[in-house]
């Protein structure tokens, strides 16, 4: 199932799992967290990332 991540360029199924579980789950909150704070909390919850 593609959620509303992966729809954005360069986004792909795992990225999205991965941001869903930083408790970014739309493009909304995506855009508001911006790449960097949402990579940060990628690396939080999983420091091997």
């Amino acid at each position: 199932m593609v959620g509303e991540l992966s729809k954005l360029p360069n986004i792909g199924p795992k990225l999205e799992a991965q941001l869903a579980g930083a408790g970014i789950a739309t493009e909304e909150e995506f855009r508001r967290a911006g790449s960097r704070e949402a990579w940060l909390r990628i690396l939080e919850r999983d420091p091997s990332a």
